[in-house]
């Protein structure tokens, strides 16, 4: 049975988080595909047995846990305000303002009920640019107004904003503690009463932000704690089971609070980084997740008969397509730029 530190593995490229992440993505598209197709009452097998959590919200809770863990890290290395910005902006912000971009400029006007004309001198058309600046408007004009979800372009956006805090709340974290395990636990009692209110008293919608930053926080400690923590086979293997025995007991909370961040270290780190290789060049699971929602929305309007399971495998095939127009469009040049900036210095 493997067992190892997580401080020994942590700084390592020998591990499936891109494999990870990439069927995270997918399983994002799966879980939307019952809403987008069937409306906002209907939803995955295990939302409903659990009736708070789905699939996606498992998928976007792995993104947060490994986001808290690599986001400490890189506090550590780029503990300068101005380049670990820098950084983050460069990450998060082009792809997004492409997809947005061309949802509004190009897709809206193909799909809205509207003519051309109208769609474009609509106030509407203009606000939808401001999730570029993470400011969420989810509605384009005539857009998708007759499907079952209703009118909402790209509902997967909301994830941004709360990620974008949760790395300003990280950083000013590191500032005040430079990840001291001591410094780090005084300065988690507030985190603490948030998952008691994440348990007692939030609303489902709320319970998908809190749960998202809660698990990210839990990301953060992994890394502050990596020399303590160990990764090993057996506990992987008895920690996945016990996960998914609280989920059939619908204690999906315990279940995602306790378990799933081990599960998905050991899952990351301690399976002997069989597909380390996998996205090394192409990371597709950011661009997957940006694109998947318009186009499931577009499919339903434009193939309303289609089965739940048509949408997710159609969706899921543009999406990597759209992934790979990020790439080829807004990732490469910027990573080009990078390296000759690199190269000049």
């Amino acid at each position: 049975m493997t067992s190892l530190k997580l401080s020994d593995v942590a700084e390592s490229r020998v591990n499936n988080l891109n494999l990870m992440r990439f069927v995270a993505a997918i399983f994002v598209i799966i879980s939307h595909c019952y809403s987008v197709v069937l409306g906002s009452d209907a939803g995955d097998f295990v939302y409903r047995h659990t009736k708070q959590l789905t699939f996606g919200g498992m998928s976007v809770g792995l993104f947060f846990v490994f986001g808290g863990f690599l986001i400490a890290r890189s506090c550590e290395h780029h503990s300068d305000a101005k380049t670990f910005f820098k950084q983050r902006v460069s990450r998060l912000f082009p792809e997004l303002i492409f997809v947005v971009s061309a949802s509004a400029l190009v897709l809206g006007p193909l799909v809205s009920t509207l003519a051309p004309g109208e769609y474009f001198t609509n106030p509407q058309t203009y606000r939808y640019f401001l999730n570029s600046f993470l400011i969420m408007v989810h509605e384009l004009p005539g857009v998708f107004t007759n499907n079952p979800l209703g009118n909402t372009v790209n509902a997967s956006l909301w994830t941004l904003p709360v990620e974008f805090c949760c790395y300003i709340l990280c950083f000013i974290g590191f500032k005040l503690t430079r990840f001291n395990q001591k410094r780090f636990i005084l300065a988690s009692v507030p985190v603490v009463a948030l998952i008691v209110l994440y348990v007692w008293k939030f609303s489902p919608q709320q319970l998908s932000v809190v749960r998202a930053v809660v698990l990210f926080y839990i990301g953060v400690a992994f890394w502050v704690f990596r020399d303590k923590i160990r990764i090993h086979t057996a506990a992987g293997i008895v920690a996945t089971a016990a996960f998914c025995v609280l989920l059939y007991a619908k204690l999906d909370v315990l279940a995602t609070m306790l378990l799933f961040p081990y599960v998905c270290f050991w899952l990351g780190y301690g399976t002997g980084g069989r597909f380390s290789n996998f996205g090394k060049k192409f990371e597709l699971s950011y661009g997957i997740y940006l694109w998947a929602f318009p186009i499931q929305q577009t499919l339903v309007q434009l193939f309303p008969t289609w089965p739940i399971y048509g949408n997710a495998v159609c969706a899921a095939l543009l999406a990597i397509c759209g992934a790979f127009l990020n790439y080829a469009v807004i990732v490469r040049p910027l990573k080009k730029n990078i390296r000759q900036k690199q190269t000049l210095r």
